[in-house]
């Protein structure tokens, strides 16, 4: 006797699976992703009209942004009871593809990460201090080693300062590019705040590295002081073998199960980016820190002072391109 087919999704299912990729980190919170929902398959496609011409000229973030809405996708399927197959694809608009299963008892430690999904913010600000556990730790750098993602606690501090620093500079001082910036952080305030980019509240007059994203009057100690506060921060650099979109879209998901793993442990945390798309920082990067591979993204965790507003969010009816 043929088994029955795996039974579609409701329109409630589906609103559960549009709530976690909304929920999901994105480049300037600029939400570069839909959903086209095909019977037991749903496509993520990636909005290319989402463009940030200064700060991610290639489309590399946006990228990874949507490799992180992919896990929050697979992690809403799961939760739901569901089984699913990730295909990711290489070109085109689409970059996944999920195929809803059958029916399958949700683990206990994807729960959690479903869980975790609306506590997840990005913390731009100090922590309180860097004693994390060291089980703690070493579970965030589980949850990201994958198939072609390595994690890597980075050595050499006073290197990363100096590098870090460096871009620091140039991107403070870029005109252009902090214009870019300002009209991504100007019209979004509150809890409350419907729509993208960055809410103004959520970033304060911190210092590098503390601020994560660097603008005009953002503080830049010199290169000593900055690899002493990096030595007090927790630090993960997501590298990749090679540097291609199925590379970015793996280490876009790494970065958030391991950022979910930490929500799940009352961990902040937050990505920076920001200097990565210096020409030829990158390289240096793999030089001088002696990486595995291309770096993506590096991301900062630890225990936060306050906790951090969530960012606003699109209409989920805009998650569905019309047909």
């Amino acid at each position: 006797m043929t088994a029955a087919a795996p039974a579609a999704l409701t329109t409630e299912q589906l609103g559960v699976l549009a709530r976690a990729v909304s929920r999901a980190p994105s480049v300037h919170n600029s939400q570069p992703w839909q959903l086209l929902v095909r019977g037991t398959e749903v496509d993520l496609l990636e909005r290319r009209e989402v463009r940030l011409r200064r700060h991610d000229p290639a489309g590399r973030d946006r990228t990874l942004s949507c490799g992180a809405a992919l896990t929050n996708l697979e992690l809403a399927v799961r939760a739901l009871g569901r089984d699913c197959h990730t295909g990711l694809r290489s070109g085109g608009d689409v970059v996944a593809t999920v195929t809803i299963g059958r029916p399958r008892a949700t683990s206990t430690r994807d729960y959690l990460l479903y869980q975790a999904i609306g506590r997840r913010r990005s913390h731009r600000h100090r922590f309180i201090h860097n004693r994390v556990p060291t089980a703690a730790h070493r579970a965030l750098v589980a949850a990201g080693e994958t198939t072609g993602v390595h994690v890597v606690v980075p050595g050499r501090l006073d290197k990363l300062a100096e590098l870090l620093g460096f871009a620091a500079r140039v991107l403070r001082d870029d005109r252009a590019y902090q214009r870019e910036l300002a009209v991504w952080t100007a019209h979004t305030h509150g809890w409350a705040a419907a729509g993208d980019g960055i809410a103004g509240d959520a970033l304060g007059p911190e210092p590098v590295p503390f601020a994560g994203i660097v603008r005009p009057g953002t503080p830049i100690p010199d290169d000593a002081v900055l690899a002493d506060r990096l030595a007090a921060e927790n630090l993960l650099i997501f590298c990749t073998g090679t540097d291609t979109r199925l590379d970015h879209l793996a280490a876009g998901a790494a970065l958030q199960r391991v950022w979910l793993t930490a929500a799940s442990k009352e961990l902040a945390g937050s990505v920076i980016t920001q200097p990565l798309h210096l020409t030829g920082l990158r390289a240096r990067l793999v030089s001088e820190l002696a990486l595995p591979g291309a770096p993506q993204a590096i991301f900062r965790f630890g225990y936060a002072a306050v906790p951090a507003a969530p960012s606003p969010r699109l209409p989920l009816g805009e998650l569905f391109p019309p047909r």
